[in-house]
């Protein structure tokens, strides 16, 4: 894989022969390139969500190998297990920044996990650059950006907002019925700005349910989705519980189109999943999986190659906060906390495996989304 495009400009300002960290530690540089810093991962490589864990995580140590042998660079990482917990994350975060004295933290993986670690770093102001955390408050209090983090997946509003304009000019739906998990801060912020456009774009909610973290059985909800006349059903959750719930409506005759947004990147790899439940439904996602061309394409390539498997999204933006992040160090000449995350707000992506970007006034990127469907077992990238 090269890296040559994707990091050319900043890489041409880092002329730096030594540079001091936020942390007390120290890198050198030569041809412009900041030699050894260190990065964190905290995500789930255990527990229900340790499909998005492994990938980000299988990612960001393909990323490091390439580019330190294009480079010269001798980047390292370490890991941490959070099984999706927010306190386990900010324990993960603590020996981070205090024992391991990171450069900066490619994550976390999970929303929860990006509100606590995000609230715990404001003091120190390490670098973060987390790949999916889409919570709108991760990045800002609404109305201001927090200065030293920032995502490369789009924030919950932005994909809420995206599918209910999709609900009127893509597909047509009219009377959607939603199913969300009133616990996950991921799925409310998604229900919450969907909620709000569809209004604007003249689609009724037909059915708003919630259901808590544990539910199994979903039989009450969806004897009312049945009654509520809905054309379609929205389902903002993670890939497990979408599965769970798919079958369900499916078994209950309820064959209606499904759509979501990202979380749902991980479907076919759940355990037992029957694919066929997945024939009408559609979501979101910042990653075009059937790319043939361009960086994209080249990222599946290399990733297959040393995994064996196809990699997902979460993969994508792993790999993207690895490379955008080492744009951000050479472009700021050190690895000084101010500096980078200065640099990080200033930057401008031009070749990316989840496409060009630059950032807004609360750190959200701004780029463009896909669409995937489900056929013949396999993800499909629907047209515009």
């Amino acid at each position: 894989m090269k890296f040559k495009k994707f990091i050319a400009v900043a890489a041409c300002a880092a002329m730096l022969v030594g540079c001091s960290s936020g942390n007390g530690s120290s890198s050198s540089t030569a041809n412009g390139t900041v030699k050894a810093p260190k990065f964190g991962f905290i995500g789930p490589l255990t527990g229900d969500a340790s499909q998005y864990g492994t990938a980000v995580k299988n990612a960001l140590q393909l990323g490091i190998k390439e580019y330190n042998k294009e480079h010269g660079t001798k980047i390292t990482a370490k890991y941490y297990d959070d099984k999706a917990d927010a306190t386990e994350a900010v324990n993960a975060y603590n020996k981070l920044v205090d024992e391991d004295k990171v450069t900066a933290i490619l994550s976390p993986v999970t929303t929860a996990s990006c509100l606590a670690v995000a609230s715990a770093s404001k003091k120190a102001g390490t670098p973060i650059l987390t790949p999916s955390g889409s919570g709108d408050k991760i990045t800002n209090d609404g109305k201001k950006a927090y200065s030293n983090v920032f995502r490369i997946c789009t924030n919950d509003s932005y994909a809420g907002t995206y599918l209910a304009e999709l609900c009127k000019s893509k597909f047509k739906y009219k009377k959607v019925a939603i199913l969300y998990n009133k616990e996950l801060d991921y799925s409310t912020g998604l229900q919450a700005a969907f909620v709000k456009e569809a209004k604007n774009q003249n689609v009724k909610v037909v059915y708003n349910g919630a259901y808590n973290a544990n539910t199994k059985d979903f039989s009450t909800f969806i004897s009312k989705i049945k009654a509520s006349g809905c054309d379609s059903v929205y389902l903002p959750d993670y890939y497990e519980t979408v599965v769970t719930i798919t079958k369900q409506l499916r078994d209950a005759g309820i064959n209606q189109p499904l759509f979501g947004a990202d979380g749902w990147d991980g479907i076919l790899g759940v355990k037992g999943v029957n694919a066929k439940n997945f024939e009408n439904t559609y979501y979101v996602a910042g990653f075009d999986k059937d790319a043939k061309s361009g960086s994209a394409k080249e990222f599946i390539d290399a990733y297959e190659k040393e995994y064996g498997s196809t990699p997902n999204m979460f993969a994508a933006m792993a790999y993207d906060s690895l490379n955008v992040m080492m744009q951000a160090i050479n472009s700021a000449k050190s690895t000084d906390n101010k500096k980078i995350c200065d640099a990080l707000a200033k930057i401008k992506v031009k070749d990316a495996t989840c496409g060009a970007f630059t950032y807004d006034k609360l750190h959200n990127p701004v780029k463009d989304m896909v669409i995937v469907t489900v056929k013949g077992g396999k993800y499909v990238t629907v047209a515009k």
